[in-house]
């Protein structure tokens, strides 16, 4: 553990007694005898209260205990003497820093890592750990500054942490009812990670509610070709939208597109396939749907379109079927077990 090595470089009279002692405890923290480590330190700081070094590694153990309170104590009474140095002060107060954020003191975590920052300026793990803070704070621009630094510093791509982090402003100024910032915050998220399925979704979603369904659309319509899985919570919003338009046979139409460059995508087949049935296109539905079950067997998703589609006929027979496959499904993949364990 790196919170010993320093209290090990310790001279004096008593550095062979000491350096056992030090040892003993180093070994019960590997043991995770915390306790028995703190039992020794705790010795170490009484016969000797000039030992900086056991104090800063008795804060760390007190840390690790979830003691925030006697971390914190140790670490502000360390940084109160006149007689500390530079290296140990700015360990102190990155020992504070870091007690105040473990023990969610959040001001208070950001104003000590902000005073080490202003000594350490190029030290990265203080500059990540501000910029989780303000972010916490909803402090974004100054979260983004920090980001920025950051990236300079470790000499990486800053657009995709910096797009992450305008995705949180975007949606921390939509609850605070602040749709026009919101969105264009949301703008530059797209601009910064033109990848991000999250952006759009969250773009197309403000549009829709200031009335801009072809913008809204158009947001929608690009998250299917960047990350299938978030794909499904947009075909319901594309579906309704096109219908508000007047425009279903091209949802379909855009779909049919869709499934001929991937004729794999199983979550585009079966929003195809709910669009046939809404207009009764029964057979044609259940087709996709089946196509997607000869795909995987197990999918309930498909089995549960399959069974809705032959209700609306109304087939009772064969929806009964569908619905019977499905439920044997959903027993085969423990979801009954695992409610049963929640209940």
């Amino acid at each position: 553990m790196r919170w010993f090595r320093r209290a090990f470089e310790r001279g004096g009279r008593s550095r062979g007694t000491r350096g056992a002692t030090l040892g003993r405890a180093l070994m019960k923290a590997l043991e995770h005898d915390l306790a028995g480590s703190e039992a020794l330190l705790a010795d170490l700081v009484r016969e000797d209260s000039d030992d900086v070094e056991a104090y800063l590694a008795l804060a760390r153990l007190y840390r690790a205990q979830g003691e925030i309170g006697r971390a914190i104590r140790i670490h502000q009474n360390l940084l109160l003497r006149r007689d500390l140095d530079e290296e140990r002060r700015v360990e102190a107060l990155s020992g504070l820093a870091g007690d105040f954020q473990q023990g969610g003191f959040l001001r208070r975590a950001i104003a000590a890592w902000e005073e080490f920052v202003a000594r350490r300026p190029r030290n990265a793990t203080a500059l990540r750990a501000l910029v989780r803070l303000h972010a916490d704070a909803r402090e974004f621009e100054r979260a983004l500054e920090l980001q920025r630094r950051l990236a300079k510093l470790e000499r990486s791509d800053a657009r995709a942490p910096q797009a992450a982090l305008r995705l949180e402003q975007a949606e921390a100024l939509r609850a605070e009812g602040r749709a026009d910032e919101a969105r264009r915050a949301l703008a530059k998220v797209v601009r910064l990670d033109p990848r991000s399925a999250e952006g759009w979704i969250r773009l197309g979603e403000l549009e829709a509610e200031r009335g801009k369904s072809r913008r809204a659309l158009d947001a929608w319509r690009r998250v299917p070709g960047l990350d299938r899985r978030a794909a499904a919570r947009v075909y319901p919003k594309l579906a309704a939208t096109y219908a508000g338009l007047g425009r279903a046979r091209d949802y379909e139409a855009w779909l049919r597109a869709l499934l001929e460059a991937q004729p794999e995508d199983s979550g585009a087949r079966l929003a195809l396939a709910r669009a046939l049935a809404a207009r009764g296109e029964i057979d044609e539905a259940a087709a996709q749907a089946r196509r997607v079950l000869e795909r995987d067997p197990e999918h309930v998703e498909a089995m549960a379109t399959l069974g809705r589609a032959l209700l609306a006929e109304p087939r009772e027979p064969e929806a009964l079927k569908a619905f019977a496959e499905l439920l044997d499904a959903l027993e085969r993949q423990g979801l009954f077990v695992e409610r049963e364990r929640s209940a």
